[in-house]
């Protein structure tokens, strides 16, 4: 097992953190309480951008996967000292990560109606931002709010069986998306980061709450 680093040293928790991502992201983690990772299968998850917004769409996603994990790179951490109240902070970069799998979306882009069910694959880079506190005196760290920055370079979007099927409809909606990418994501990263921020809190509150926080350090 890799070595448990000392508190507050991100120089070591960074190449820590990589060498799990890299090399155990498709392996589940007993002693961690942590489920594989790559794939990483997320059971529902929903995206809502409505009001004003040029872009008014309602996403509920389902049995969908997320694929890249393992190609995460963490670049920078702050925090993780003996300080329980303290913000942790973790910067992390993806060349490549996909959200695929069945989805129902309803709504408008612009004033083009768009609806249907299908596939999505999604790529982005992220950022992870988490605050910790003490739980009930004791030495676990509990995670009670993880902030998530998605700053994609690129991105594609890929919705199949659009329009009840309509092949022409479909694939000239995919390609006004892809076309537009920047300013569809512009739009709708806000309701994003909520979305994904709900699924990366759960895994980060089963190995906080699973595991003594300084257990997780070197004595």
């Amino acid at each position: 097992d890799p070595k448990p680093c000392k508190y507050g040293d991100g120089e070591c928790i960074v190449k820590l953190c990589n060498t799990l991502f890299s090399e155990r992201a498709a392996e589940e983690d007993p002693n961690l309480n942590l489920k594989a990772l790559d794939p990483l299968k997320v059971d529902s998850m929903v995206l809502r951008q409505g009001g004003e917004s040029p872009v008014s769409i309602n996403i509920s996603f389902t049995d969908n996967t997320l694929h890249g994990m393992r190609n995460l790179k963490v670049l920078k951490v702050k925090g993780f000292d003996k300080d329980l109240t303290a913000t942790h902070e973790l910067k992390l970069f993806s060349k490549a990560f996909a959200f695929v799998g069945p989805y129902t979306i309803v709504g408008k882009v612009l004033v083009l109606p768009i609806s249907g069910t299908g596939q999505t694959n999604v790529k982005a880079i992220i950022t992870i931002k988490g605050k910790a506190l003490e739980k009930g005196g004791e030495t676990y760290l509990d995670v009670t709010d993880l902030k998530l920055a998605m700053k994609p370079e690129t991105g594609h979007f890929q919705f199949g069986n659009l329009f009840n099927g309509d092949k022409a409809l479909g694939d000239n909606m995919n390609a006004f998306l892809n076309d537009n990418f920047e300013a569809i994501y512009k739009e709708t990263s806000s309701a994003m980061e909520r979305a994904f921020a709900e699924v990366f809190l759960g895994i980060v509150k089963n190995v906080f709450s699973h595991v003594p926080y300084a257990k997780l350090f070197e004595k």
